[in-house]
Formats: structure tokens, sequence, C-alpha cells
């Protein structure tokens, strides 16, 4: 394939002599001249969904900025042989940070001190607990859950993971594969965390039947999806003391509303949303998206396709 052109919503650097990148914005889209000749689009879910709506008889290739693909008509493309791809695992280390981050911030009460209109700060032997020896267990044993355990292993904790689909890891001591195995194990778990995706099967799954199985020493960490939580029932565990507190970062509305309710609990920290950036996982976002279009380009098929028919 020669004189490849790419529509995309971010700055590429290094493309390959063979490609034509143009920058684009998502309002810009539905009124680009040469739709005929564009192969791929480069964006985000927003774009994705408003791309297929629009006749691209050409396109070979939407890849995704981001890892989730949740929204996107991932069948329509597939009927009309256009491949999706996401960004796989590159966000998966800055996340796995923040969780680390989070979970000691809990641990240490360092929420507690800081810019806080008091002297006397939290410092007692009651209060401060460690990481090492508690056991977690991370729901989602994907390329995120994953890179969470092997920090959680590296800090001497016990890792459980739940995953109907994800082969056995050695990253987990335990693999839950369903949600009433997990209940049942949750009064052991001093901290869950959630990598889950959007999907049909995850949406509202943790509900009150869930948040009920946890203890008032269990700390709820969420860098997944917002949708697979049911939030009054997360934020009554929490408010009720039934939850010992939570860890939350991601929300629908960037910058998060100080008016969000979660903010005006003790027991929770909110963190502001950028858990998957950093300068590294610029480079490598970049690095996969160029590698992919320079597959479809000598007409390989790309990676981290998440429409491939059955």
């Amino acid at each position: 394939m020669i004189g490849m052109l790419v529509l995309s919503e971010i700055g590429l650097p290094q493309a390959g002599p063979g490609l034509t990148v143009e920058k684009i914005t998502r309002g810009q889209l539905a009124s680009y001249p040469r739709k005929t000749e564009v192969t791929a689009i480069v964006g985000s879910r927003a774009m994705a969904i408003d791309a297929a709506s629009l006749p691209f008889p050409g396109l070979k290739l939407v890849q995704l900025t981001s890892a989730g693909f949740d929204g996107v008509p991932l069948e329509a493309y597939a009927s009309a042989g256009v491949a999706v791809a996401n960004a796989g695992s590159v966000y998966s280390v800055p996340i796995a940070e923040t969780v680390v981050y989070g979970m000691l911030q809990m641990a240490k009460r360092y929420h507690k001190n800081p810019k806080r209109h008091r002297l006397r700060l939290t410092r007692g032997y009651r209060y401060l607990t460690e990481l090492a020896g508690k056991t977690a267990v991370i729901l989602g044993a994907g390329s995120i859950g994953t890179e969470v355990a092997r920090r959680l292993n590296g800090l001497g904790m016990t890792v459980w993971g739940y995953d109907p689909y994800c082969p056995e890891k050695p990253e987990y001591a335990r693999l839950f594969r369903d949600m009433e195995a997990l209940k049942q194990a949750l009064p052991a778990c001093r901290y869950v965390i959630s990598t889950l995706p959007d999907n049909a099967e995850t949406r509202g799954v943790l509900d009150r039947t869930v948040f009920g199985c946890m203890t008032r020493e269990t700390v709820f960490v969420n860098v997944g999806r917002k949708a697979v939580i049911r939030q009054d029932d997360l934020y009554a565990a929490l408010k009720s003391g039934q939850l010992g507190g939570a860890v939350l970062d991601m929300f629908e509305v960037f910058p998060n509303p100080v008016t969000n309710r979660f903010r005006r609990l003790r027991n929770t920290v909110i963190l502001p949303g950028v858990a998957a950036i950093s300068q590294e996982s610029r480079e490598r976002r970049d690095d996969h998206i160029l590698a992919n279009l320079a597959r479809v380009e000598r007409g390989e098929e790309p990676r981290c396709v998440v429409n491939k028919e059955k």
C-alpha cells in the first residue's frame, strides 16, 4: 500500500515515508473533504463513534488512543472490514503505580495530615498500617491488573485476582472465576482494586451485595470504569463506615467538580484522573500506533484488534 492517508486526533512524530498523517479534530471529521482517500483514523472513543456513521470507503483501521473501547460500534466496523485496535498495555505501568500511591496514602493516613487546619497530626500506632502481609484482590486480571499485582507482590502482599476469562498467572496466588466465589473471599481482603472495563457483563456489577461482603477495614480502589460501580451503593457503604475507605480515580466529568459528593467523605481519597498519563506512556502510545499503521501499510493485521469476528 502506497501513500496511506491517516487522520489523527493526536500529533504523531516520525511517521514512515509511506504515511501521510493529517492532524484533525473530532469536529472537523464530518466535513473532511478527502474521505475516499483515508485508510486509517487515530483518535479517542468519541472520534471512533462519530467516524462509524461517516462514509470512509477505504478505511482499514480505527486506532484508539485509549485502552478502553466501550461505546465503539465494534460489530459495525467488523462488518465493514475495518479493524478497531486499542492502545493495548501502554498505560498499565502508570496506572499500577497510581494504585500503589493511593493505597499508601490510605495506609499511612497521609490524606488526614496535609492541608488540615489543625496542629495535631494522625501519628498514633493504632492508625497507621503497612501494606506488607495484607491481602489484596484485583478485579480484572488483564494487563493493568497484572502490573498492579507485580508491584503488590514486591511489597510483600498476598495478591488474589478475579477474572472469568483470564488464564492462570503466577502473579496471583488465587484467581476467582465467578462472583459468588469472590464474595465469599472478600471478608479476608484488606484492599479491593477494580481495573474492570465497562461492558454488558460488568456494568453495575459492584453493588451493595458486593460492598456488603467487605469489612470496616477494607479499602476499595477504583482505576477501572465508573460504570461498573453502583455509585449510590458505594457512597452509602463509605458514609456509613461499612467500608474503611476508598481511593477513586475514575469519574465521568474532568476536572472532577468540587461539588462531587465523594469529596465530602473523610475516608475517601479523590485522585485527579491522570493515572494513565506519563511521559513514558505517551512514547509507548505513539510507538504502538505508528507500528500498527506500518503493519496496515504492509497489508498485515494490526496488533490489539478488539473487533475480530468470531
